[in-house]
Formats: structure tokens, sequence, C-alpha cells
């Protein structure tokens, strides 16, 4: 039995790709084009734009990985049903349960490879897109994860950060503050600063220094939140998108920001986001077999992956309107983002044991 095991997880395999790779060119596409509209600001330039959409492409085989096992599978074993070797496996001995497993093995292999691409991989790409996005502001070409000082102001502040990190963090930061007549009149020192959100920045590891006429008085403070600290052309090219950040940094954010009695509930969005990946990966793969495993020699293919294609879509955007309703009315993340997913699960399984879908 192992290798008609393995027979199916290659024909699910070899129908995932040519929809992952569709899919793939489509969005990308559309992901160029804007970036094309950034061409010719600062220092970006045409392949610039280019290596952005190559960099961000792990990002999106995550978010798509889900929606291309469902099409993928109704391709690969569609195609094993219409040559009627479906049949001839299960007049073998194996039951539509042991197909299931095999199908639940391989999406599992699907997740861990999802896991390992939002640990590992990208984070450090989208760094490195961050980056060469970072040379659209005036030449500046500081982004994630990069070192040596640069200036900006805002306001009546001049701001110095020594180093962006690829966490969302801020390191070394330096705010002078003036007077109306232009003088120094405050200085403010962090260790390191945290974007919390809406342009607010919590600031760790403080000095102040109020400069007098003839002293200075220092004063020190273990956190304060401080608004503007960069414009949010800067926060939006130089910051990390939340989606982008691994799951173990989003949770290291969401407990310093709640030790501060800070806002977290779209960290936790996020986070639940990237955790329903797994359950709706397992969902998908499962919800191919009762399209294939009945009798469809009277259903074509394109038939089966227009059906699929409108599920896939309904169940993605049933995904960002819980994540939005999450946000908007304080719902709690876990329950709201997890309950579709799961949901589409129990129908799979419910519909490959009773012959229904």
């Amino acid at each position: 039995m192992l290798k008609i095991d393995r027979y199916i997880m290659q024909q699910f395999l070899a129908g995932i790709l040519p929809v992952l790779l569709l899919l793939l060119a489509l969005f990308s596409f559309m992901a160029l084009a804007e970036e094309l509209e950034q061409v010719g600001l600062g220092n970006f330039n045409l392949p610039d734009a280019f290596m952005v959409v190559f960099l961000t492409t792990p990002k999106r085989i995550v978010e798509l990985l889900p929606v291309t096992a469902l099409l993928g599978g109704l391709l690969g074993l569609g195609a094993m049903a219409n040559s009627r070797e479906l049949i001839a496996i299960r007049t073998s001995g194996l039951s539509k349960r042991r197909i299931a497993q095999t199908v639940t093995v391989l999406a599992v292999f699907l997740g861990i490879s999802i896991t390992i691409l939002q640990f590992s991989v990208v984070p450090g790409f989208e760094r490195e897109a961050a980056q060469l996005r970072g040379k659209s502001l005036q030449g500046t070409e500081k982004g994630p994860g990069s070192t040596g000082a640069f200036w900006t102001r805002n306001g009546s502040f001049f701001i110095r950060v020594n180093e962006v990190r690829f966490d969302r963090t801020l390191a070394d930061i330096e705010i002078y503050t003036a007077d109306s007549k232009g003088r120094l009149s405050q200085l403010t020192q962090a260790s390191s600063a945290d974007y919390a959100g809406d342009n607010n920045w919590l600031l760790n590891g403080v000095v102040l220094s109020e400069l007098q006429q003839t002293t200075v008085q220092e004063t020190t403070q273990e956190s304060m939140l401080w608004k503007g600290l960069l414009s949010a052309e800067q926060a939006s090219v130089l910051v990390l998108p939340l989606e982008a950040l691994a799951p173990n940094d989003l949770v290291r954010t969401i407990a310093n920001l709640r030790r501060n009695q800070l806002d977290t509930h779209q960290y936790e969005i996020v986070l639940w986001q990237q955790i329903s990946l797994l359950p709706s990966l397992l969902a998908m793969a499962l919800l191919a077999l009762p399209f294939v495993l009945n009798s469809v020699r009277s259903v074509s293919a394109s038939q089966r992956v227009m059906l699929g294609g409108l599920i896939g879509i309904g169940f993605y955007l049933v995904q960002q309107l819980s994540g939005q309703l999450a946000g908007i009315l304080g719902m709690n993340p876990s329950l709201v983002i997890l309950t579709p997913p799961f949901i589409l699960l129990a129908l799979a399984i419910a519909a490959i044991r009773h012959r229904s879908l």
C-alpha cells in the first residue's frame, strides 16, 4: 500500500504545482504593478522593483497554499478519478478513510513547509525587500536590519536612529527637542523603540535630559510612549508589515506591549491568522476528496476547478472578514479567526464519511 500512498501524493502535488505557479504569476504581476509606481523615487529603480517582487514571493506562497491545496487536489485527484484509477485503487481494498489519511499526511508536510517559511524565510526576505524599498526615501537605503545612523525631522524634533531591526524595532535613538527660538531644550535617549501601531512608538530604557540655562536635569524612565517618531512614509517603508513577522516575534511584541498596558489586538489578529493557515490547509486538502471519491465521470475538470475556485475565494474572503470583524468589534481573535477553518474541516470530514457534498 505504500506505493499507492506515494502515487496519490505525487498526483496531488502534480495538481498543486501548476496551480501554485499560475496564482503566483498572477499575484506577482499585481505586486509588480504596485512597485513600479515607486520607480524613480529616490534611488529606487526598475531592477529594485523586480527584486522586491521576488523577495516577497515566499510570503505569497504561504498565503496561497491553502487555496492551492484545494484546486490542486481537484486537478490531481480529479485526473485519477476521470481515468478510473481511484475506482481501481478502492477496488483493491484501499478505503476512503485510508485515502483521506494519505491526504492528511501530505497536508501535514505542507503545513510544516508553511511553518518553516513563516519562521525562517519570510522575515528575512521581507527585511531585504523593505531595505530596497527604503531607497525611495530621498536616496535613503536604510531598512530593517540596517546599521549606521540616519537622521529625520518631525516638527520641532530632530531624531537620530542608529539601527532599524527586522522585528519592527529601532535601536539607539536620540530625540533632540528645540524651543520656539530653535535652541536645544531637551534630549531624549532610548535604547530601543517598539512600533505600537497608529504611528505610536514605545521607547524603552529612556533617559530625559532637560537643558536649563546653567544645568542639565536628567531623569530616567523604563518606558514611555512617543507619537510620530517616524513619518508615515518612513514607517511604511522602514517598518515591516505585521504579516511579515515570524510568529515568535509577534508573541514577543504582544508580551512587551501587554507589560506596558498597550493595545495588542491587531498583533493578536495577525498571529492567529498565521496560525489558522495550518487548519485551513488541512481543511482545503480534505475538501477536494468528496468531489472525486464518488462517481465524477460526468463532471469535467473545468467544472470541478470552477466550483473549487468559488469555494476557495469565498473561504479567503470569510477569513479576511473575520479578521476585520475581530479588530473592529473587539472580539476574541482566536475564536473568530479559527472558527471558519474548523467548520470547513468538519464539513469536509462529514462529506467524506457520508459520500455527499
